[in-house]
């Protein structure tokens, strides 16, 4: 039996699809990562302008605004890795991949889909008290000149492109559930296709001028050997004295 390589096994629809729905998310949240940090610069300033307390309260106030855009940004460029890894190691067949990719995906689902409703809640600073802080910087005032400091095309990209990776990883994570998924990642047991096994080993061809080797058919016949002559004739009566 010849060896069978694990790449020769058919690869699904369903898992090629969710495969490189993965590998586009973690594409996708590149972009987002990148609209993060383009983001931050200018409300970063904003944020130091608009805080109106003796120093050096405005440039702690800016680091930590820069510190939040830092770690949100990491955060997706993290996912996108994982996202990525995850995709190229479902698309060769991997059953602990397969497993991670439902863990894992489903909580960046989960943690981005809350960012982003997070995000869309905090640019109505309505809400927020108007009266001082202790530094003695108006609350409402400070909020309103943040928000505005974010660039115009900054909430649509970053809306639509959370949007689209939220909804090809919900995708994703069905395709690799359905039951045309499961014998892809069995193995090649349930493939239908043989198993590994080690090739058979040819004999060797006898040497020239010796006759090949005789074997035994079997154990020996146990019993009296049969006559080998004609069976004795009775004695007649002539034979007797």
């Amino acid at each position: 039996m010849s060896i069978v390589e694990p790449g020769a096994r058919r690869r699904p629809g369903t898992v090629t699809a969710a495969g490189y729905l993965m590998i586009l998310a973690a594409i996708l949240l590149v972009g987002i990562a990148v609209v993060v940090f383009a983001t931050a610069g200018p409300v970063v300033d904003a944020a130091r302008k608009a805080y109106t307390a003796p120093p050096p309260k405005p440039d702690q106030v800016a680091t930590g605004v820069q510190l939040v855009f830092t770690i949100v940004a990491v955060l997706f460029l993290l996912a996108a890795a994982g996202e990525l890894l995850l995709g190229i190691f479902d698309l060769r067949g991997s059953k602990a991949a397969r497993i991670i990719s439902w863990v894992f995906t489903g909580l960046v689902v989960l943690c981005f889909g809350c960012l982003g409703v997070l995000s869309i809640g905090n640019r109505n600073p309505t809400s927020i008290s108007s009266t001082p802080n202790q530094d003695g910087v108006d609350p409402v005032k400070f909020g309103n000149a943040v928000a505005d400091a974010f660039p115009s095309w900054s909430g649509p990209a970053f809306g639509s492109l959370l949007a689209l990776t939220e909804l090809m990883l919900i995708v994703s994570i069905i395709l690799l559930a359905l039951p045309a998924s499961n014998a892809y990642f069995r193995g090649l047991r349930g493939t239908g296709e043989p198993e590994l096994g080690y090739p058979t080993v040819p004999g060797y061809p006898p040497v020239p001028g010796y006759p090949p080797p005789q074997y035994p058919a079997g154990p020996p016949p146990t019993g009296p050997p049969p006559p080998t002559g004609p069976p004795p004739r009775p004695p007649s009566a002539d034979d007797t004295p």
